[in-house]
């Protein structure tokens, strides 16, 4: 062989190593990517495994059973699992001592940007308890639902009008009173001849009876005989809207929709529990001494979980009893409102609300004040039968929205006696049960305060099954910056031109996301 010949070689071969060599990297390039995308699917994997199995929802516990968020751990993990990944154990011989053209090394790997649960109101966890019952219900079946929660605004609206008219006549009344109680004073210093005897006042006025109803502990007017509140309470647990909570630092945004309202009103349904779905099982517990509404205690005092989960979302008090007492009274004003709007469509029953009003009009001189009075007891009869609504759906019955003259319970003559009794209101198969009523007070509630009173929640579960989260520190979603570096391999074989290059290194950013971004 020529020398010129070796020459030629020698730089066709060299030629060759550099192809290989800018080949390689291109290649270590992309494999560089794919790690990055392994480490992150691998620290991914560690999802609470609790959260998931109860209620479908995956999240990453940042705090690792430590307090607060802890970065560094997650550094610590990506680093080792890419390193296991670039350079893995292999238990056989032959196959470990096989050539790897694209061996590296992981040198950084560090979080950048995260997204927590709490992070956006809550927003970035509502989407992802949407996300995992979107398929159970499809868009039809929503569009039903949200046509029967559109209509709470119109009840609360008509009971505001309703409040305002039993306000106004008993404004009215109180002050015909006062005006006959002066004139009275006035003329004690004179002597009257014998007057005739005055009209008598009605033997009962719907509108001092709401006085004393209301004065009435709610519970106690409501509830059906037999039936038991629980008296588990939040203890000391830190509510989420109270406290100073961690923040993210990755940015997010969703558009919500009303599909995404109706799946998420769902999504409590199907997860939490409410006073009905509750009432079976405080049957068959031991009741303590006390009333029939006294209140019943856990055998498991280490359980600090509420039973009325979803009385929780709405009210936001520490005990069950209480949160149910605010349920049921908005219920309450949600039926009142119905009620006084089917009553002003009802001509025979506001005849008898008119006759009933004439005669209080007669009995305290306030004949101008006839119309008043008589929306005012209409007012009256509406919330006694709201009440008689109530104690229905509490013993598991269903109420229709809008009420007929079959349906109507209550009669004008005796609503003392009806209230402070035990009737209940007629039940109606095709009407809404205690769930339906408590899905339309949840749907008036903020985001806000849905998803961390939900939040909430889980944090009490898990805490009493004895492992102790914080969902500040539960992470959907996070960005990491990774390093890689390799030695030169085809070009250290170059004799002629060999580029002086010590080493390669890869840089990149990677993000995961446990909800896939549409």
């Amino acid at each position: 062989m020529t020398v010129f010949a070796s020459l030629s070689l020698m730089l066709v071969a060299s030629f060759l190593l550099m192809l290989l060599e800018a080949a390689r990297v291109r290649g270590l390039e992309t494999y560089s990517r794919l790690q990055r995308v392994n480490a992150m699917m691998c620290v991914g994997s560690e999802y609470e495994r609790a959260l998931f199995e109860q209620y479908g929802l995956f999240l990453l516990d940042a705090s690792y059973g430590k307090a607060g968020l802890q970065p560094s751990e997650i550094n610590a993990r990506l680093l080792r699992y890419s390193q296991e990944n670039l350079r893995p154990l292999l238990p056989l011989q032959n196959i470990r001592d096989t050539q790897n053209f694209y061996q590296m090394d992981v040198t950084e790997a560090t979080l950048t940007n995260y997204l927590l649960a709490t992070d956006y109101d809550g927003m970035p966890f509502q989407e992802m308890a949407v996300r995992s019952i979107k398929e159970r219900y499809p868009l039809e079946l929503a569009k039903e639902i949200y046509a029967g929660l559109s209509q709470t605004n119109q009840a609360m609206s008509q009971a505001q009008a309703s409040q305002n008219a039993l306000s106004s006549a008993q404004e009215n009344l109180e002050q015909a009173k006062a005006e006959q109680a002066a004139q009275a004073s006035a003329q004690t210093s004179q002597v009257m001849p014998e007057a005739a005897p005055a009209s008598e006042a009605p033997e009962e006025n719907p509108m001092d009876l709401i006085k004393e109803w209301k004065k009435a502990d709610l519970l106690t007017l409501v509830l059906p005989k037999g039936k038991r509140v629980s008296a588990k309470t939040t203890g000391t647990h830190r509510r989420l809207e109270q406290r100073t909570r961690i923040h993210g630092t990755m940015s997010y945004e969703k558009k919500k929709n009303w599909y995404d309202s109706v799946l998420y009103q769902k999504f409590l349904n199907l997860h939490f529990t409410c006073y009905v779905s509750e009432a079976k099982a405080m049957a068959s517990a031991p009741l303590q001494t006390g009333d029939a509404t006294q209140e019943r205690t856990s055998g498991n005092d280490t359980d600090t979980s509420l039973r009325y989960e979803q009385e929780y979302i709405v009210g936001g008090k520490s005990s069950d009893r209480e949160n149910l007492k605010s349920v049921v009274q908005q219920i309450l004003l949600m039926r009142e409102g119905a009620n006084y709007l089917y009553l002003q469509t009802d001509a025979t029953k506001k005849q008898e609300a008119y006759a009933l009003a004439t005669s209080i009009a007669a009995a305290t001189g306030t004949a101008p004040a006839i119309s008043l009075i008589a929306q005012g007891i209409l007012a009256v009869w509406a919330f006694a039968e709201s009440v008689l609504d109530v104690r229905t759906l509490l013993a598991g019955g269903k109420i229709a929205w809008m009420k007929t003259m079959d349906t109507w319970t209550s009669d004008l003559s005796g609503l003392g006696a009806l209230v402070s009794g035990e009737l209940q209101a007629k039940t109606q198969p095709t009407g809404e049960d205690y769930q339906g009523y408590l899905n339309k007070l949840l749907y008036l509630k903020s985001d806000r305060i849905k998803n961390y009173r939900t939040m909430d929640l889980l944090e009490m579960s898990q805490q009493s099954n004895g492992r102790g989260i914080c969902m500040d520190t539960m992470m959907l979603a996070w960005e990491a910056a990774f390093v890689y570096e390799t030695e030169p391999l085809f070009t250290e074989l170059m004799t002629i031109g060999k580029p002086q290059v010590k080493g390669w290194k890869f840089e990149g950013t990677e993000n995961y996301w446990y909800v896939t971004r549409e």
